[in-house]
């Protein structure tokens, strides 16, 4: 047998039976379309309602005064050796002065300048509150620093937050995506309550399990590809009816929220996945019923 004919007979079995369990196929279609949409309208929106969040700087910046006539590159080669630096800048204290004055809303003058030359560091965001410490101590031993002022409370505090939420929704996702599982075996396997008596004229016939389960992956294949498309479609019809809400509410706090669809490249690798899962599960359950077969035949 060529490499082209049980392929081509197997898609002439997938055409046949979508056309054949047409009421079911439907079905399977829309619980997989569902239960696609109901996470990804989900984190749609929980993404761009955290588009304002993401863009906090999450890192912590220490300010390093250098005492008097302090060689500033010298100082920023040794802080730059540390751990946990992830940045620095240097602001020579005629630059210091001059912002300062432009803050308080002072004239600009000229003459002493009593501030010394400043080195802000901005550190990794992954450093904990005892590794900033760390960093601060180390940075105010050298000898050319006069004192290290820092602020870092905030920092532990926003890490605690972060990781109730992550936790909260982490749990939520595994609910969902279990939900999700279930719900698209159960449309799958909608599509292969069938496969019994077919597959066991092909079991008579000799055929191999390869060659029997192929139509249904393939049906399952097309039938969670167009499911992933169409809840995509779902997903975007919800977001175009949310969105004036969304924008009315931000507008009341001076922003604007951006919620839509991820750029196609990641809309056409969901569909690729979720088509890969459909055909997947539609072959196991495929298979399954193959073995039940091969015991039956067995007794």
């Amino acid at each position: 047998m060529s490499f082209v004919t049980p392929r081509r007979w197997a898609f002439s079995e997938m055409l046949r039976g979508l056309r054949r369990d047409g009421s079911r196929s439907l079905l399977s279609l829309l619980l997989a379309a569902l239960a696609l949409s109901i996470p990804l309208f989900i984190a749609l929106v929980f993404y761009g309602l955290s588009e304002p969040l993401r863009s906090l700087p999450m890192s912590v910046e220490l300010t390093v005064f250098a005492k008097d006539k302090a060689p500033m590159d010298k100082l920023e080669a040794e802080v730059k050796a540390m751990p946990w630096v992830a940045s620095t800048q240097i602001i020579p204290r005629d630059e210091a002065l001059k912002g300062l004055n432009e803050k308080l809303g002072l004239p600009q003058r000229t003459g002493s300048n009593p501030l010394p030359d400043i080195l802000i560091v901005t550190l990794s965001s992954e450093a904990t509150s005892s590794e900033i410490a760390d960093v601060a101590k180390r940075i105010e031993a050298l000898s050319s620093v006069d004192f290290v002022p820092y602020e870092a409370s905030w920092h532990e505090k926003l890490q605690s937050v972060s990781r109730a939420v992550w936790t909260g929704l982490g749990c939520l996702g595994a609910v969902t995506a279990l939900l999700v599982v279930l719900v698209l075996e159960t449309a799958i396997r909608l599509t292969t309550l069938a496969a019994g008596s077919e597959m066991r004229t092909l079991y008579l016939l000799g055929a191999t399990p390869i060659f029997a389960v192929r139509p249904y992956a393939w049906r399952g294949f097309v039938l969670m590809g167009a499911a992933a498309g169409l809840a995509l479609l779902i997903a975007q019809t919800g977001l175009i009816i949310l969105r004036p809400a969304l924008n009315e509410a931000a507008a009341l706090y001076g922003g604007e929220l951006q919620i839509s669809l991820p750029p196609p490249l990641w809309c056409w690798s969901f569909a690729a996945i979720s088509a890969f899962i459909g055909s997947l599960i539609a072959a196991l359950a495929a298979l399954s019923a193959w073995r039940g077969i091969i015991r039956e035949s067995g007794r």
